[in-house]
């Protein structure tokens, strides 16, 4: 579901201006009552050439003499609204001016309006600055804020309409059923303290099984079956709850349950529903089956730190639509603060980097997990669970036959 959230400015536009043009970052740009330069004549989505769009916000402004003081106050002097698209919808940049051009012209239509898009956040998902100027260019009065909840629901209906995740507008004189956290993933104390001091918390167990299923899983079903072999289960919580969602549980501690929105946004059954619907999975392909059976490895050995890379690795992969070791490499570069760390898991781990070499269309290789040193781990840990792998590699090969050549998938 699109969030927009309302910024107000009290200077000339020459700031944000110059904020959201900054390093050649934006994207595109679209204009609304402006004299925009187009390159070439187009009925939708346009091209343009370099414009100082903030000068002539500006002039508009001062011969309206709307930027005078209000009432002892600073004049407001343009609204600057984020609007962004719900993650898991995976919407592309010609997608995104398409919705934000239809809100625009239906709550803006008599106001200058700027629009800059932006890919500079976590995810590389696609967002629009939309900068609405003081002045009403049709009576020249000054811009009254428009009901938050009306340019709320506006959004929300142009997303369904273009087949989007929306949120539905609560009957009139009742409150919208609270979520548990608005963060995509949310880490409560007790879970974060334990992390710090290196001790096994269930919630991040289950939250990492979850983290890979939902980024492999090419429907609810799928989710569902990877998560059983996962060894976690899920079931509707009560009827009687004011949100739907799902519960978590472990299934060798049943009691260990958790619901998924209290695991973050991400993690809740309307998040994990709409992702589905879209189609848009990364690692729906066989590469993502062979990771996803490498995960369950990782459980069914008690490997939790395996199990915490993988996640940590499908994570980056997925939250950056990469479909290739290619597009892999490219992000690693583009991101070292993150990026770098995500790219050395997944090439660390065999089973992560043939997630993405299966993505375009490489066969999958083995399922066995590997471990590597990554960070500041420390030896003694590392030489304990590389002799827990090769018992397990042992047991494998009893069991199994020889394998083919290291690297190599099994005959």
């Amino acid at each position: 579901m699109p969030i927009v959230k309302p910024i107000s400015g009290h200077t000339g536009c020459g700031g944000v201006f110059r904020y959201l043009t900054k390093d050649g970052r934006a994207l595109a740009f679209d204009y609304l009552n402006l004299p925009a330069p187009a390159l070439e004549p187009a009925e939708e989505l346009p091209e343009y050439a370099p414009y100082d769009w903030a000068r002539d916000m500006d002039a508009t402004r001062k011969d309206a003499g709307n930027d005078t003081p209000w009432k002892g106050k600073p004049a407001r002097t343009y609204k600057h609204y984020v609007l962004s698209p719900d993650p898991g919808d995976r919407i592309d940049l010609a997608d995104l001016r398409r919705l934000t051009m239809a809100w625009v012209r239906e709550n803006f239509a008599d106001f200058e309006v700027a629009v800059v898009y932006h890919d500079d956040n976590a995810g590389r998902i696609p967002h629009a600055h939309v900068v609405v100027n003081n002045t009403n260019v049709s009576n020249l009065r000054r811009l009254q804020d428009p009901d938050p909840r009306a340019l709320k629901r506006s959004a929300q209906r142009f997303a369904k309409e273009m087949g989007l995740s929306y949120l539905k507008d609560a009957p009139k004189g009742t409150a919208a059923p609270p979520r548990r956290t608005l963060q995509r993933t949310y880490v409560r104390r007790a879970e974060a303290e334990l992390s710090r001091r290196g001790l096994y918390s269930w919630v991040a167990d289950i939250r990492m099984r979850i983290e890979i299923a939902r980024a492999v899983a090419r429907d609810e079903a799928d989710f569902r079956s990877l998560l059983s072999e996962m060894g976690v289960a899920v079931a509707d919580n009560s009827p009687r709850a004011q949100r739907r969602d799902w519960v978590y549980s472990l299934a060798d501690a049943p009691t260990r349950r958790i619901s998924g929105e209290s695991l973050g946004l991400s993690y809740g059954r309307d998040r994990l529903l709409a992702r589905f619907s879209s189609g848009a999975l990364a690692l729906a392909t066989d590469g993502g089956r062979a990771l996803a059976a490498a995960a369950a490895e990782a459980v069914r050995v008690g490997g939790i730190d395996e199990l915490r890379d993988l996640a940590e690795a499908v994570s980056f992969v997925d939250s950056r639509r990469i479909r290739s070791m290619e597009e892999l490499r490219r992000a690693a570069e583009a991101s070292p603060a993150d990026g770098g760390e995500g790219f050395g898991r997944c090439r660390a781990h065999g089973n992560a980097s043939r997630a993405n070499a299966g993505a375009a269309g490489q066969e999958a290789r083995r399922r066995q997990v590997t471990r590597v040193q990554i960070g500041s781990r420390r030896k003694a840990r590392c030489r304990a669970a590389e002799a827990e792998e090769r018992a397990t590699a042992a047991a494998e090969a009893r069991r199994k036959g020889p394998p083919g050549p290291q690297g190599g998938p099994m005959r």
